[in-house]
């Protein structure tokens, strides 16, 4: 009876851990704003005070606060979010067509979350711990 606790635990804990709804924050990420893929540690992230708090709420409302110099990042305002597969979409109200498609994956309970431009190109490539 105890091993069929357990086991229920931990699928439990295992579905919440890999689920979007929450809030997360940033500890490593990776942008492409030239020619060179540019990598920011989690010892810079914490040293040089970098923000991006992301959260999506169960409602579909999707909120973002970030004072990284990625100027994709800093454009994402408020918005609701709706997720098919393994893509998370953040939906313009007005116009469809500007709606902003991240990929993402879960790896150890933390959230990957990566953006390419029409090239191929990373804009950024981010990992978020959470933090509710």
């Amino acid at each position: 009876m105890k091993v069929i606790e357990s086991i229920r635990q931990r699928i439990k804990e295992y579905k919440i851990n890999n689920s979007l709804p929450g809030k997360w924050k940033v500890f490593e990420y990776y942008t492409e704003p030239g020619e060179e893929l540019i990598n920011i540690k989690e010892s810079q992230v914490k040293s040089e005070n970098l923000v991006w708090n992301i959260g999506f709420d169960e409602d579909g409302t999707f909120h973002n606060s970030s004072n990284l110099e990625v100027a994709f990042v800093k454009e994402i305002e408020a918005t609701t979010w709706s997720k098919s597969r393994n893509f998370v979409t953040l939906q313009d109200p007005e116009d469809f067509r500007k709606n902003t498609e991240f990929q993402f994956a879960f790896e150890k309970g933390n959230l990957k979350l990566l953006k390419k431009d029409d090239f191929g190109k990373i804009i950024v490539f981010a990992f978020f711990n959470r933090i509710s």
